[in-house]
């Protein structure tokens, strides 16, 4: 939970160094979590949070174009219990032809053993026309530590949790990499709010294989939200995607600037 007070409260050292030797700070959707601390943040203070986003986005990498999207995330705590449910997706036009190019879901469950260490679970379903894949799903467990955070301006958590993974890639693409494999989540999650109108954030996910390290997914998603009114805020993402085993025809890095209109409940 976040203090009542502009005092930092750290972790103790113990703690503190093994869960940053844990998160590999080289470390979300590679196969990615998804981004929810806006909403994490406000069910602080409330048992219920949702967001709407309209974006306009454009891509460089596996991904050519402008595409229109939209997604939505909606959370609620009980107790000591916190779920989380997202979806979105990406509406593209290129040659005339209106299509559905990536498609994306995400359930989270977070049950707080005490005020600077949760248990997380989640599982995970993506689609991605443009890396081939025809499904992803996964699912995954493990912990998730409060290093440092005020109530007022900056906080610092990281996770990390066992994940089992699932791709299926489309036929006519080659991958060198089991359908089936077991990965290490790692993350790390800073939060600057430097005014009552602007949230800065970046989340960095690490995620090498168990049995083969140097096959790695790393995924870093940085936000700027500027608060418009209590209900209507604008935001601008930049989402960095580097899988180190693709299929053939695909490029290892992706590169998304996204810009967006937030509703917020």
């Amino acid at each position: 939970m976040i203090i009542d007070t502009m005092q930092p409260r750290v972790v103790p050292a113990a703690l503190g160094a093994f869960a940053v030797a844990s998160c590999v700070f080289t470390s979300a959707t590679a196969t990615a979590q998804v981004n929810i601390e806006s909403v994490r943040k406000q069910l602080d203070t409330e048992s219920f949070g949702a967001r709407v986003r309209f974006s306009f986005a454009t891509y460089a990498g596996n991904t050519q174009g402008v595409n229109l999207g939209t997604s939505g995330i909606v959370g609620g705590r009980i107790g000591a219990n916190t779920g989380f449910v997202t979806a979105s997706a990406d509406y593209a036009r290129f040659s005339g032809v209106t299509d559905v190019q990536k498609s994306f879901a995400h359930l989270r469950h977070n049950y707080e053993v005490t005020d600077f260490f949760w248990w997380e679970e989640f599982v995970q379903s993506e689609t991605d026309h443009f890396r081939r894949i025809q499904v992803r799903a996964l699912a995954g467990t493990g912990p998730r530590f409060a290093l440092f955070e005020t109530h007022k301006w900056i906080e610092l958590y990281v996770g990390f949790s066992y994940m089992l993974e699932y791709t299926s890639i489309d036929p006519s693409a080659v991958i060198l990499e089991p359908a089936l494999v077991h990965r290490l989540n790692n993350y790390v999650v800073l939060t600057i709010k430097p005014d009552e109108r602007v949230v800065l954030s970046t989340i960095m996910y690490y995620q090498p294989r168990f049995d083969e390290l140097s096959d790695a997914h790393v995924l870093n998603v940085s936000s700027v939200e500027f608060k418009v009114t209590k209900l209507l805020a604008s935001r601008i993402d930049a989402t960095t995607r580097y899988e180190s085993t693709v299929p053939d025809g695909v490029k290892h890095a992706d590169l998304e600037f996204k810009s967006s209109v937030e509703l917020k409940f």
